[in-house]
């Protein structure tokens, strides 16, 4: 992956060169500094360089794991880029301080100046003699014949062994995949008579999961009940010609008939072999699988060779791609998931103990048979060849405990069997990365085993670390682009999406983490601090993540460090202080949930720091010197103690995003001046004053905007204000308590507004021409609304609104009865009414809200029936009764009497998951309605 460090690297010298800071040091003024006009000069030829290896060390990546030299040169490079880097990072930090206070006047300090540039301008012409030293070990540049090279690599090795592997396993061996194998068996026996052409159908998964041994198995089910029949490995660098000729004798291999393939296939063009495949299949219903299929171009470069005609054929794809899986025909995708726990046990005891007859495990083993079961994720790659591991180890706790310890060790180490079987397959994901996403997947193992990862704090490291390229979209779009890419590409797990489908939590899978951290290790990109046994001191990683007690940190030079990212609430002031001291050249410091009471006074110093996170901390203030952090772009101190700003955080020109406390109702007081910061994309949460409301229309490049304590007299300023935000996606007001939101027929919200939450009680005369100007806003999907005394006059104005997808009403109803009509909200996926005190009665009439998922009833006393009509809610699968009235709970748990009773069962059979919240003895507990 060096030609990531070395893009990421490009991308810096170029930003730095832009700078202010060093198009000021060209000025009339700095000039005088021969030494610094030679510098600038020697970095824009090591850019140039740079640029011109890139493409280069692609083609040497995939060489590497089979060249020891080409393994040992890309490494030099590697080092060499963190050098260049150190330089650049010296050379902005020096700007900072020259630019941080008055210019020099003495001549001790011009002095002092012309030394630090020339020193910087000696290193770095010692490093391009280095850097052309090592080039000269190879041809320069010549990339010619490499790429003939790389294809053989990539498709021998054991992952092909394990792909053909897959035909003979046992059905007995095959655990968790029932649900699966019917829906495929169900598509590949389905002859629906509107089908015009063959089917495409496609298995998305990543990795391990299993993907080639359920479709294999489907496919041996079924293969007899075709005319023709063919399973296909496809490898990442295939050829057309190739490919057709695998499947022109898979064809033929698999006939019924015995025909043999044409003895001239090796020598026959693309033509001939079109046309001889189509020949063949001409008047068969045919099957083809294409396992592994890494590129969505596959279905293009064969279609010629597949006849169209035919609607009873079918191909199903497996792939760990999203955009590849997204070439089935609708409705005829699934994703693989990870095995429940009970089915990993399963699968790990038929392996682990594949030689007793029963496949049990002793009891002795249980407890740490279960804990190697869990560590493997449910992931089946991982629990079939851990569990084999473990089948030939003497059945012993220690032995166990010792495999269990190091099982790490095992996952990564060359020497392992293990590595062998689970590395080399998950690797390929790795291998087929594209140069922009490698850091940022890497940086995902920087966090904790089975971390819930919010993805704005993930978008917003990256982009603080310099990952992410500059394009026409704000570089935050960008990443959201990246880490979509990444979940499609199944290296993400999605945690949690947001009202309008965002991602807004993942993880990464542990065993995916453990190939991660191995291959950041050896890149030097993070050194994960997990237990007191990591040696901090002999590491020279760019970046440290901190997740246990730090036992044995020393206070030398850090200075290669550009990130500390800090897990456990046990660092200390003076730990800190340390670290501080040390890491000078630091671009992000992520602190979430320390316990440190005060910053030390050194985090003012670090000139290039671009990411500060406090939040949760007990942080009491931020110290005023804070303006000296000229190149801050992320401030995050959500949850922390801090109650005040300094003014000084109005000279941070380059936020981004501001995050300010908002838990429990508390939030701070704007500062005079906020609005100077004209970048800023995220505001949240500031109290309204009169001229914040009025001057906060200079932020027009707001994406998120939450403000509180919002009074009747504000309102027509901030409305104002908030319709010259036309960048806005999701904004969030909320009144002072007992005050009124009012005029908002004058609101004009952006087009590009996704989410909105309105805190307050709605002018009643404003709400018709409100809610006809939400009608042209096509993006605003989510809505939220708290307090707004809506009732069964002024509730029939949002019904009217057919693009929400969630709606929720948090104290905000006040009638009795909650009457939807037939057409209303055709789009809604989450409907959830809170804490609605009169609430008697909900009517749903026929064809009303037809695509909701989720029905949240939380704190409604008076409601004592289930919803009338809510058996026309038919895609309904979740609903959630929370505090019920005592009659509801009679009715839901002792299925009441007579026909009553059996009229709620009646209506409710088709909602797989209702679960009702009561409470009890004090206590809420939960009861799960069948």
């Amino acid at each position: 992956m060096a030609e990531a460090a070395i893009s990421s690297l490009v991308r810096k010298i170029g930003a730095t060169l832009a700078s202010e800071a060093t198009k000021s040091a060209s000025s009339l003024l700095l000039t005088r500094i021969s030494a610094k006009k030679e510098l600038i000069k020697d970095i824009c030829e090591i850019k140039d360089e740079l640029e011109s290896m890139q493409s280069f060390l692609r083609i040497l990546e995939r060489l590497k794991e089979k060249d020891e030299n080409t393994k040992i040169f890309i490494k030099q490079t590697r080092g060499l880029a963190f050098d260049i880097e150190d330089i650049i990072d010296e050379f902005t930090y020096k700007l900072g301080e020259e630019q941080g206070g008055v210019l020099p006047t003495t001549i001790k300090s011009c002095r002092n100046i012309i030394i630090t540039w020339h020193h910087l301008s000696k290193r770095l012409k010692e490093i391009k003699i280095n850097l052309q030293n090592i080039m000269e070990r190879r041809t320069r540049y010549d990339t010619k014949g490499m790429e003939n090279e790389i294809k053989p690599l990539i498709a021998v090795g054991s992952s092909k062994c394990c792909t053909e592997s897959a035909h003979f396993v046992e059905d007995d061996d095959i655990v968790g995949i029932d649900k699966y194998r019917d829906l495929l068996l169900g598509w590949l026996k389905d002859e629906d008579e509107q089908q015009q052409q063959h089917m495409i159908i496609s298995v998305l998964g990543m990795g391990g999961l299993g993907k080639t041994t359920l479709v294999t198995h489907v496919y041996n089910i079924i293969k007899a009940s075709f005319d023709a029949c063919a399973w296909v490995a496809v490898s990442q660098s295939y050829e057309t010609h190739d490919l057709l000729r695998q499947i022109l004798n898979e064809f033929c291999r698999e006939d019924h008939e015995k025909r043999e393939a044409p003895n001239n296939i090796d020598t026959m063009d693309y033509r001939s072999l079109v046309e001889t495949i189509r020949t063949y299949l001409q008047y068969k219903k045919y099957v083809l699988i294409l396992d592994d299929v890494w590129s969505a171009d596959v279905m293009n470069n064969i279609k010629d060779a597949l006849l169209n005609s035919n609607s009873k054929s079918r191909i199903v794809l497996t792939t760990r791609i999203r955009d590849v899986a997204l070439l089935a025909n609708e409705h005829r995708m699934f994703e693989l998931k990870t095995l429940e726990a009970d089915h990993s046990w399963d699968l790990f005891c038929k392996n682990a103990f594949w030689k007793s007859a029963n496949k049990i495990c002793p009891p002795h083993l249980e407890q740490c048979a279960k804990r190697i079961s869990e560590k493997s994720g449910g992931l089946p790659l991982a629990i079939v060849s851990i569990g084999r591991l473990l089948s030939f180890r003497e059945q012993t706790d220690s032995e166990w405990e010792k495999v269990y310890k190091d099982l790490e060790w095992y996952l990564t180490n060359n020497e392992s069997k293990l590595h062998e079987k689970v590395h080399d397959i998950l690797k390929l994901s790795l291998d087929d990365l594209p140069h922009y996403l490698q850091n940022c997947f890497l940086y995902c193992s920087s966090f904790p085993e089975d971390y819930r990862i919010q993805s704005d704090m993930l978008i917003w490291l990256w982009v603080a670390e310099g990952f992410i390229e500059e394009r026409e979209r704000t570089m935050e779009e960008v990443a959201e682009d990246y880490l979509n890419e990444l979940v499609h590409r199944c290296l993400l797990q999605v945690v949690g999406r947001d009202d309008v489908g965002r991602v807004e939590d993942c993880r990464m899978h542990d065993i995916i983490r453990v190939l991660a951290l191995s291959e950041s290790k050896e890149l030097s990109f993070c050194m994960v601090y997990e237990h007191s046994r990591t040696i901090l001191q002999r590491s020279k990683a760019r970046r440290l993540s901190i997740l246990s007690n730090i036992t044995n940190y020393c206070t030398e030079d850090k200075s290669h460090l550009r990130s500390i990212l800090v897990f456990n609430n046990s660092m200390s002031y003076d730990l800190l202080k340390s670290v501080l001291r040390s890491s000078k050249f630091l671009r992000v410091l992520q602190l979430e949930g320390v316990l440190i009471e005060k910053l030390p006074s050194e985090i003012c110093n670090l000139f290039n720091l671009h990411y500060l996170g406090l939040q949760a901390t007990k942080i009491k203030e931020l110290p005023r010197s804070i303006e000296k952090l000229q190149n801050l772009q992320i401030l995050d101190i959500d949850k922390s103690e801090i109650k005040k700003l300094p003014k000084e955080i109005t000279e941070l020109q380059k936020l981004r995003h501001l995050l300010l406390p908002r838990n429990l109702g508390k939030n701070i007081k704007a500062l005079v001046g906020i609005w100077r910061l004209k970048g800023l994309q995220s505001l949240a949460s500031i109290s309204a004053t009169r001229r914040i409301v009025r001057n906060v229309e200079a932020l027009t490049e707001l994406r998120t905007f939450w403000i509180t304590g919002v009074r009747t007299h504000h309102c027509a300023d901030l409305w104002n204000s908030i319709t010259k935000m036309n960048h806005l996606r999701e904004l969030f007001v909320e009144r002072e308590d007992g005050q009124e939101l009012q005029q908002l027929d004058t609101l004009r919200l952006p087009l590009t507004i996704q989410k909105l939450y309105l805190g307050g009680e709605l002018d009643k005369n404003s709400l018709p021409e409100l809610a006809t100007s939400f009608g042209s806003l096509t993006n605003l999907t989510s809505l939220a609304l708290s307090w707004a005394k809506l009732d069964e006059d002024t509730f029939p104005y949002l019904q009217a609104l057919s693009a929400f997808m969630y709606l929720e009403i948090f104290g905000a109803y006040d009638g009795m009865k909650l009457h939807f009509q037939a057409t209303s909200f055709p789009k809604l996926k989450k409907l959830a009414i809170l804490d609605a005190p009169n609430l008697s009665q909900v009517e749903i009439e026929r064809g009303a809200m037809a695509s909701l998922n989720k029905l949240h009833l939380h704190s409604c006393p008076e409601l004592k029936e289930l919803p009338h009509g809510i058996e026309y809610l038919t895609t309904l699968k979740d609903l959630y009764i929370f505090y019920p009235a005592e009659e509801l709970v009679e009715l839901l748990l002792g299925g009441g009497e007579g026909d009553r009773g059996n009229d709620w069962r009646t209506r409710v059979r088709h909602i797989p998951n209702f679960i009702s919240w009561v409470q009890r003895g004090g206590m809420l507990v939960q009861k799960r309605i069948q």
